[in-house]
């Protein structure tokens, strides 16, 4: 722990939080509403942060989201674009958003 902080000095608080962050991603034995509550913070998380990348870096990101367990989380699905990147699903794709997200969760 202590050459993990010595190592990354500046930014180990960030990547802690960020990890414990993610392992709710993966929680299971959660109800239905739960997980999708859950979901829709995550989203809305991610989104935030693409935000406000693209406003300060100027970044393009399209992204896809879906739940994990299929049989429960088959209304868990979300896809964004930021500005610059409205059409990438239907260039590169050739699908809707969706489209897309049926798709991604035909992965899953």
């Amino acid at each position: 722990y202590e050459l993990f902080k010595k190592e990354y000095h500046d930014t180990w608080q960030d990547i802690l939080i960020k990890f414990e962050e993610s392992t709710q991603y993966t929680e299971t034995g959660k109800t239905i509403a739960q997980r999708q509550q859950l979901f829709n913070k995550s989203a809305k998380r991610f989104t935030q942060s693409l935000v406000a990348l693209s406003k300060a870096h100027g970044i393009k990101t399209a992204f896809v989201m879906a739940g994990s367990i299929v049989n429960q989380d088959a209304s868990l699905g979300y896809a964004y674009t930021t500005p610059g990147a409205e059409d990438f699903f239907m260039e590169r794709c050739h699908a809707d958003t969706d489209a897309i997200i049926g798709h991604f969760k035909a992965h899953i």
